[in-house]
């Protein structure tokens, strides 16, 4: 069987060798192009995936680049006429995959699509029908424009990361993810320019996939990931309202979240909760580092996290 022309799917990992098998394991690589970008692990998830999956082409960044920047390095390489972003703690199945190409290719002013995004393998028809009721009640009560029902789809403001498609020749003109970002919003930007452009971001309830990770096991978990999770979503936050309501408007926001977060901070250092005092810290840090005009990446394009 020869490789589909329509789809590679991109896989970015950092220290995901424990979790990526099952990822890998459920693709078709005689179908689809596989590239997994490493974000520079230090757990061998570059050369597990050469050993165990040599269909697949590794690219080893020998930085973290963070979320977008990571993708962004295979998207620029994509060759076919869809991209599959998949998270190395996610499943998605060849059928599911396919049912999002139809959709896609019937309706070319999608510009990204995703499945219904569950937590829990197998299927859980619970959740799965918690999900569908959830977006069809925010197309009953969200009247901005952004939600509508197409042929059974839903046509929504925001995807969720884990399994996000993309139709390569719009996503071009609209560009790929914001640079200036390194972890945290760079998927909502994205949706967010997409119907800046004309373009619609689908949820397509026929297919699903599986995040069974939560999105919290491919990174590990101790103090470190801690603070720079919190100092990233905050400086990330702020940096989305800076687009999307201006420089000053963000810059109050930031000086609050600085006296809030440093508030908060001493209170838990008292109380010797270290996590959340960590957390909170971290937080304080991101909201100082906007506030003082700085952004998520220091001159040698580092993480300032």
């Amino acid at each position: 069987m020869s490789q589909n022309p329509n789809l590679t799917i991109i896989i970015l990992t950092y220290n995901s060798a424990h979790i990526i098998k099952s990822c890998l394991d459920n693709l078709n690589f005689e179908k689809y192009k596989i590239i997994v970008v490493d974000n520079a692990s230090k757990d061998g998830t570059a050369e597990f995936v050469r050993k165990n999956f040599s269909e697949a082409q590794v690219i080893e960044l020998s930085q973290n680049l963070g979320y977008g920047n990571g993708n962004n390095v295979a998207l620029e390489l994509v060759k076919t006429e869809f991209a599959l972003i998949l998270n190395p703690d996610a499943m998605m199945f060849e059928k599911d995959i396919e049912t999002v190409l139809d959709v896609m290719k019937k309706n070319p002013q999608v510009a990204m699509a995703g499945p219904v995004v569950l937590d829990k393998y197998p299927f859980d028809q619970s959740e799965f029908d918690e999900k569908i009721a959830h977006m069809n009640r925010d197309l009953a009560t969200i009247q901005d424009g952004h939600y509508e029902k197409i042929d059974g789809n839903f046509s929504v403001r925001f995807l969720i990361g884990a399994a996000l498609f993309m139709k390569i020749s719009a996503m071009q003109k609209i560009g790929f993810f914001d640079k200036e970002i390194f972890l945290y919003y760079e998927d909502d930007e994205l949706c967010g320019r997409v119907r800046a452009n004309g373009f619609y971001n689908f949820v397509i309830p026929s297919a699903t996939a599986f995040h069974i990770g939560g999105g919290g096991k491919s990174s590990g978990s101790s103090l470190k990931v801690t603070y720079k999770k919190s100092w990233h979503l905050t400086w990330s936050k702020l940096h989305w309202k800076d687009l999307r309501k201006g420089k000053m408007r963000a810059k109050r926001s930031a000086l609050k979240f600085v006296l809030v977060y440093l508030v908060k901070s001493l209170v838990f250092a008292l109380r010797f909760d270290l996590e959340k005092l960590v957390k909170n810290f971290g937080a304080c840090v991101g909201a100082a580092t906007f506030f003082a005009g700085l952004g998520a990446f220091d001159k040698n394009g580092n993480s300032r996290g």
